[in-house]
């Protein structure tokens, strides 16, 4: 029989290596007894060995030059490249090498002349102990060594160490990124407690760029980051809700403050970034269905990363010139850059965030009271009665009132009182739970984060409201040395109850009225039910209470996953990535108006169910490339391929007449007409993208970056476009001439210029699609519809393109206690898609054009401050501004250009149907209200002759109002900016952060529910505006009065009654919290939040930033609100 026997790999090293030393040891042993006495003299020998921080081969090489000896070892047992020092003058052999070696753990014996070095059989000794931070907090993930070794461990999630170590005699070292290293001397201990201080330098902070990551020193485009983890999560659901005023560049607004309501983001005053995921390509608008076509009722106005829970975020990028040109034609609104928190390696930890929050309304209109109501109606009216036969003062005819019947008596005025309060009927207070429940840790080998959440949140208007839940995963999974694969998986659940307010969105009047506009138009005088019980009804409006008995639900789910593997082809040199994310969403809109509501001037069932579905792919593959040739250069290098995929469906069937117990059960049984829809649509871009880094001398860093996209959109010659970028930066700090002391930290100069694109909305393939008018044959017995083109061919369309320079500085002093940047750019986005229209007797009215040439300027300024920093107290400030502007540098061809207007007007940098909207507002100035009996100018244009009309200003003074007496105002802010403070006193912390603009004007529409045409109409109310309306009974108002109606003015500009400043400094968080630790939870933190504490403003309306449009009647936002929040973190 014959057996074979292999050993396993790591036995087989074991015996090479002892065989080598059993094979020496054999060589010299028949010669040892007989050099015993030989042997002992060499080492009685005397030596001199000074040597300081050199390797221990070394050391051993200076003594084989003093005797004749030579040392015998295996470099795999024993690691000769320790650094020791020593200091020995005529001393024997033997000393030396026993204060050499033993500290090593090393032996020796001299065998024949050589001496043999073997490792000592010595029992491992445990290090353990707890790292924390100035406050007492466990700290995971520090790196802990045993300097001049190869041994370490890391901390776990609660801060504990284990270490076992040859000796105790060694140093430790500690470290962790944006903390000081610490070196610890052992000295025979074996329980070591370590706190940890923040590095004052963050030039080594880690940000996040297409790709990659590099640092703050290194960084040479603008990038602003935001850490989500120090702004309080307690009442937002949200990721935009973390974000105002919060980094340079970044303009913030608040459109809508329903539940999971529209907040607007852009970076420089352009439109809606590309969102980026994880690495995968995120939608950046909401999937919103409507609630049909036959009503009005669309006050839904969210917004995007509805899918997302804030406290999974790691971190935030905003990349806003050059460096977004590696996402090529999806960038020129910029890019947004999410991280989401991952697992970290050591013991499991467990966090739990909880709070509960009491939500008001702040500042809202204030409708007529029933006494005022009557009394301002009466007033007004006979004002109306007087006008309308021209009798004075408001003409000639003498005064007679004697057919005039005032509506209320003066007993009804009276005895009127408050009346109804309408707004308490359809407001309440609010609330918002909030809880989440985290769990992260791991090993060498796998990693994983855990979350799930809770949030519900109760509006301050009748029913309106949102349930989240919330869940995510990521985990990556160390296969071996070559492979890691990742996983991430992101899972949500939305309930909307849709808000009744906002505006209707047709063509209606009152009777599209919602709750809240409905509340704003029902006199006080009216009560809620009639003397039958039944609800009020006033003109042709539904009654407020009973219209929120119309449902209106939206479900909104989402699921984003993410699949990757991480390839080690060279470790520390090549490395490659492959990616796979798929973001499917779903959402359901389910609208019923019962028999029982009067709405739109029916009693009638109505009902609408509408679904959306939405699928973004990304797929890529990468390959990264990092090298140091020494000192003199740095290479960071990374291309790769990618397909975007977007695919999008759409289904929805209205219909009337249904039984109230059925409902939305079984839409077929309706008797009424059923109207169906549906759609589909793909969208697909395939890329090319490549980036390059060079450091150097640590001096001078240079970046090319280059991406190649194409796209379906457009025909072959022009479907796919480059977009290059070019970026550098210059370390003036790190120049020899510059001698930095220790004042300067870091001063780097840098410049970019890139190209990005505008990804096509429009194809320049042509289409055809079914007439919505059918063609009948045999009296109706054949029934055909016919197809027709609906879009022309345009094979000569080409990408917009954008091309942005920037230039900045960056900063560091007093070791980072002063540090910010400073950035000035210019931007020109060339031939913008917009459908113009076509020639005459054209079968189609628009079609797609490249023209147009806008220039964006504008710079930004941040400052990061260490006020003060003791051992129990510091306070530390953040400040940044923005300003921006966009201009016409040459229109469309078919632009029509106003005499008022400059062909280089302020302009949007997104289209609006088919123009790009102006950013100027042109409105003829008033002065003052014309009185009774005063000289009417000759310049009043007709309609505005009468008392209590307002008084025109003729600007140039030639007494006539035409386009030269137009005046322009900016509808863009002249600055935004955000300021916060931080405050620590032991325990105890304090932030309060404010953020605002200055010099943006706008319409306030609210205004119109204190118009007295708008009163007089009898379809609705007023509110306290209109107390300062002139009417011949108040001859000091100075609102405009009942003789003079708006809308009937012919004028080729706007009025400048309703344009208001939309100046404001908004506290947007006050937090104070409390940290302690303990035996059982490591770090408890207890908070409360107040947030948007105050806002200072000079606005009169609803609120600055809310949304209003202008229609019929008037609109009604949903109110701005404040929230008290009470709050524990906990970790375990």
């Amino acid at each position: 029989m014959k057996i074979n026997l292999k050993p396993p790999i790591d036995l087989c090293k074991v015996m090479r290596i002892t065989l080598s030393q059993l094979f020496i040891a054999f060589v010299f042993s028949g010669v040892a007894l007989a050099g015993t006495t030989k042997a002992q003299a060499v080492l009685d020998s005397a030596v001199d060995l000074t040597v300081k921080d050199m390797s221990l081969d070394h050391a051993l090489r200076t003594l084989e030059k003093q005797l004749p000896v030579k040392f015998v070892y295996s470099k795999t047992l024993i690691e000769t490249d320790q650094t020791v020092s020593a200091n020995f003058h005529n001393r024997k052999l033997s000393l030396v090498l026993d204060n050499l070696l033993t500290p090593m753990g090393i032996s020796y014996r001299l065998v024949n002349g050589m001496i043999v070095l073997s490792r000592l059989r010595t029992t491992l000794s445990t290090i353990q102990g707890k790292v924390t931070d100035s406050t007492g907090t466990p700290m995971p993930g520090v790196t802990v060594l045993l300097k001049n070794s190869n041994k370490g461990a890391t901390t776990d999630a609660n801060g504990n160490y284990s270490l076992q170590v040859d000796d105790l005699n060694g140093i430790l070292v500690f470290k962790l990124i944006g903390y000081q290293t610490q070196e610890i001397a052992v000295n025979g201990r074996t329980i070591i407690n370590v706190s940890i201080t923040i590095e004052t330098s963050g030039l080594q902070e880690v940000i996040v760029i297409g790709y990659g990551t590099t640092t703050r020193q290194n960084i040479t485009t603008a990038v602003s980051k935001v850490d989500p983890k120090k702004i309080p999560t307690a009442a937002n659901n949200s990721i935009p809700d973390l974000l105002f005023g919060r980094a340079a560049g970044l303009q913030v607004t608040q459109q809508s403050s329903q539940p999971g309501g529209n907040i607007d983001i852009s970076i420089r005053g352009k439109g809606t970034p590309l969102i980026i995921v994880d690495g995968v390509v995120y939608p950046n608008s909401g999937l919103e269905p409507t609630n049909g076509v036959s009503t009005e009722l669309q006050g839904v106005n969210r917004g995007l990363l509805a899918g997302l829970n804030p406290n999974d975020i790691e971190s935030i990028e905003f990349l806003k010139d050059a460096s977004a040109a590696i996402y090529g034609v999806s960038a020129s609104n910029g890019v947004m850059l999410i991280t989401t928190k991952k697992g970290k390696a050591g013991r499991m930890s467990v966090t739990y965030d909880g709070s509960r929050s009491y939500v008001r309304n702040m500042h809202y209109l204030e409708p007529l009271n029933a006494h005022d109501y009557m009394q301002y109606f009466n007033e007004l009216n006979k004002d109306k009665y007087l006008s309308d036969r021209n009798m004075a003062p408001f003409g000639t005819v003498a005064t007679d009132l004697s057919g005039y019947t005032a509506k209320f008596s003066d007993d009804q005025v009276a005895k009127a009182g408050v009346g109804t309060k309408w707004l308490d009927q359809v407001f309440r207070s609010g609330s918002v739970d909030n809880h989440m429940l985290s769990i992260n840790g791991g090993s060498d080998k796998v990693t994983y984060y855990f979350s799930g959440s809770y949030f519900n949140q109760q509006g301050t208007l009748k029913e309106s409201g949102l349930v989240k839940y919330a869940g995510r995963m990521n985990m990556s999974f160390k296969l071996n040395k070559v492979i890691q694969f990742n996983a991430g998986l992101n899972a949500n659940r939305n309930n909307y109850q849709n808000p009744q307010a906002g505006w209707q969105n047709g063509g209606s009047g009152t009777q599209g009225f919602n709750a809240l506009q409905a509340a704003l138009a029902y006199p006080s005088y009216v009560p809620v039910r009639d003397a039958t019980g039944k609800y009020s009804i006033f003109a042709n409006t539904g009654n407020p209470v009973s219209l929120f008995d119309i449902q209106d639900n939206t479900l909104y789910q989402a699921m984003l996953a993410n699949l990757s593997a991480d390839i080690t082809i060279i470790p520390g040199v090549l490395t490659g990535k492959v990616l796979y994310g798929n973001n499917s969403e779903y959402s359901n809109r389910g609208f019923y108006i019962p028999v029982s509501v009067y709405y739109g001037q029916l009693y009638k069932s109505r009902a609408a169910l509408v679904e959306n579905r939405r699928q973004n792919q990304t797929e890529e593959a990468t390959l990264s490339f990092k090298k140091s040739f020494g000192k003199v250069l740095k290479v960071d290098a990374v291309t790769g391929v990618g397909q975007y995929l977007e695919d999008y469906t759409g289904f929805s069937v209205e219909t009337s007449n249904i039984l109230d117990p059925i409902n939305l059960d079984n839409l077929a049984s309706a008797t009424g007409p059923k109207t169906i829809g549906s759609y589909r649509g793909v969208n697909k871009l395939r890329s090319f993208f490549i980036r390059s880094n060079f450091d150097f001398y640590d001096k001078y860093v240079v970046a090319l970056t280059l991406r190649r996209d194409g796209a379906d959109k457009f025909f072959p010659d022009n479907k796919y476009q480059n977009f290059p970028s070019i970026s550098v930066g210059w370390k003036i700090s790190n120049e020899a001439f510059f001698h930095k002391g220790s004042f300067v930290e870091l001063l780097k100069l840098r410049a970019s210029y890139g190209t990005t694109g505008d990804r096509p909305g429009s194809a320049a393939y042509g289409s055809y699609g079914p007439d919505a008018n059918a063609v009948t044959f045999d009296n109706g017995a054949t029934i055909y519809f016919p197809y027709k083109q609906t879009a022309f061919t345009n094979p000569g369309l080409q990408w917009p393109i954008v091309k942005t320079f920037d230039i900045g500085l960056d900063f560091s002093f007093i070791k980072d206690r002063i540090s910010g940047s400073f950035d000035w750019y210019n931007e020109n986005k060339e031939r913008l898609l917009i459908n113009a229209t076509t020639p005459q007797l054209s079968l189609i009215s628009t079609s797609p054009i490249n023209g147009g040439h806008q220039r964006r300027k504008g710079f930004e300024f941040s400052l990061n401050t260490v006020n003060i920093q003791h051992k129990n107290f510091s306070w530390n400030s953040t400040f940044n501004v923005t300003h921006f502007e966009n201009r016409w540098v040459e229109r469309f061809p078919n632009d029509a250009v106003r005499q008022y207007e400059h062909l280089d007007d302020l302009v949007a940098s997104s289209p609006s149907g088919n123009t790009y909207p102006s950013q100027v507002i042109y409105v003829y100035k008033t002065d003052g209200i014309l009185q009774a009996n005063a000289a009417v100018p000759a310049w009043q244009p007709t309609g505005a002759t009468k008392p209590g009309s307002p008084i025109f200003v003729d600007r140039n003074g030639d007494k006539i109002l035409d386009y030269h007496d137009v005046v322009g105002y900016s509808a863009i802010p002249k600055a935004v900016i955000g300021l916060g403070n931080n405050f620590t006193y032991k325990n105890f912390d304090l932030a309060i952060f404010l953020y605002g603009q200055y010099g943006a004007w706008g319409y306030d529409y609210t205004t119109l529910w204190g118009d007295p045409v708008n009163l007089l109409s009898l379809n609705q109310s007023g509110t306290t505006r209109i107390k300062q309306a002139w009417s011949t009974s108040n001859p000091g108002g100075t609102l405009p009065g009942a003789a003079y109606n708006e809308t009937a003015i012919a004028l080729d500009a706007g009025i400048d009654s309703r344009l208001v400043k939309k100046d404001f400094l908004r506290c947007r968080n006050i937090t104070l919290g409390y940290t302690v630790n303990t035996k059982v939870v490591h770090s408890l933190k207890v908070y409360v939040d107040v947030q948007n504490a105050f806002i200072i403003t000079g606005f009169k309306g609803v609120d600055p930033e809310l949304q209003a449009a202008s229609i019929k009647g008037g609109p009604a936002p949903y109110p701005m609100i404040r929230t008290f929040s009470f709050g524990v973190k906990a970790g375990f």
